[in-house]
């Protein structure tokens, strides 16, 4: 699976594009940006994601797990079940 998580500092900038190996080493890429961000007096908002490249239509889409969750629901998920 080919997957980035994308993040927009104070839109409608342009993304940036992170590598990542799984949903979980995303989930942790993005509370890192996202806690350092909360710092910086410049961000006055930002926007996270995960996509993944689809091999049949050679783009990015929006990354959702067999159950139609997307990173975030997946997140909330994983925090109810204390994993």
């Amino acid at each position: 699976m080919n997957l980035r998580v994308w993040n927009v500092i104070n839109p409608p900038n342009n993304a940036r594009y992170y590598k990542v190996d799984s949903p979980e080493q995303a989930i942790k890429k993005i509370n890192s940006i996202a806690k350092r961000q909360l710092k910086n007096e410049n961000i006055f908002a930002n926007a996270f994601g995960l996509q993944e490249f689809d091999e049949e239509t050679q783009e990015w889409i929006e990354w959702m797990n067999e159950y139609g969750e997307d990173i975030d629901e997946y997140e909330e998920k994983l925090e109810e079940q204390n994993v």
